[in-house]
């Protein structure tokens, strides 16, 4: 009686494109048939458990690790020509691009179903703050089903959405008006010149956006084109880049609504959505509407305590150190 049917063997580029990463050594996962596969391209085996160096005739010298049966890695170099023969070679054996293995087959060395998620999340995560809380994951889902939603012992969806922003950042959009200092932060932020900044309206046309690791908490930050009442646009490309402005503020996890002393906080489209207000250049004074924080990029002061606000407000602390099991998948 004929076993089980063998799966399809699949690839995945586990390394960045070469010229994206300027890495000197590619990696590509083999997911199913391992050892047949290595015979189609006219290389020796690797016995589970080793790795080896070997040769893959007409394409490169590699290594290759051999995790389990049905889980290898090959490193080849990582050069566009190389990695398009290796590729090539692999596809005209039948093999399939899988970018989303089960996390099993990602990570066989894991004891558990959730320890090969804990670990899937955990090459993923972009937090610093992540890391402590997705290792204590498989012991504080010890005993519970991964299905069990029990408010006792599980985090609620919508906190362990919250949470899930330590692994994919959230998207953070300062919206206010032109000439009012939304520039310098950005830079003051990133701590190097990511914004053109000058002293006249309508520098920023478009949106500039930047990854910035705030007290733990990566976030994507997006600085957009000044904004202003819609009767006073200067021209088409002012009202093309305000529309886009509010386009992608309108997308914001959380929302930074900017203005100064000489300066209101833009409307809010949405009343429900999350928004920090700060007030720039409070060298000069504060908004007259109040402000959440106040920051002098000039001065340096407010920018530890922005820095601290956004963390807090799309990652709260209370939920960070909440003691439940956290649904990280």
């Amino acid at each position: 009686m004929p076993g089980p049917p063998t799966p399809p063997t699949r690839y995945r580029l586990a390394s960045p494109p070469p010229l994206r990463s300027g890495g000197a050594i590619g990696i590509i996962t083999l997911l199913g048939d391992v050892s047949g596969t290595l015979a189609s391209l006219r290389t020796r085996d690797v016995a589970p458990g080793r790795a080896s160096l070997r040769e893959i005739p007409g394409i490169d010298s590699v290594v290759i690790a051999r995790l389990c049966p049905d889980h290898a890695m090959i490193f080849p170099h990582a050069g566009p020509a190389v990695m398009a023969r290796l590729l090539k070679a692999l596809v005209a054996l039948g093999v399939t691009r899988d970018d989303a293995p089960a996390p099993r087959e990602s990570f066989p060395e894991a004891a558990s179903e959730l320890e090969a998620r804990m670990l899937v999340a955990l090459a993923r995560a972009q937090s610093p703050l992540a890391i402590d809380l997705l290792l204590d994951q498989p012991r504080r889902w010890s005993g519970i089903p991964l299905d069990d939603r029990d408010p006792a012992r599980v985090l609620s969806d919508d906190d362990s959405r919250r949470l899930r922003r330590l692994i994919d950042p959230p998207l953070v959009v300062a919206l206010g008006g032109p000439n009012i200092g939304k520039s310098s932060l950005v830079n003051a932020l990133a701590g190097r010149s990511v914004a053109v900044v000058a002293d006249m309206p309508g520098t920023t046309r478009d949106h500039v956006g930047v990854t910035l690791d705030l007290a733990g908490v990566v976030v994507r930050y997006v600085d957009t084109a000044g904004v202003t009442p819609a009767a006073v646009p200067a021209d088409e490309l002012d009202r093309l880049a305000q529309q886009a402005a509010r386009r992608i503020a309108s997308e914001a996890d959380l929302l930074l609504l900017c203005a100064d002393a000489t300066s209101a906080f833009p409307p809010l489209d949405d009343p429900h959505q999350e928004t920090l207000r700060i007030g720039l250049r409070a060298d000069l004074g504060p908004p007259h509407q109040g402000a959440d924080v106040l920051v002098s990029v000039s001065h340096a002061s407010g920018l530890r305590d922005l820095t601290q606000s956004i963390g807090d407000r799309v990652v709260p602390p209370a939920i960070r150190g909440d003691p439940r099991a956290w649904v990280f998948w």
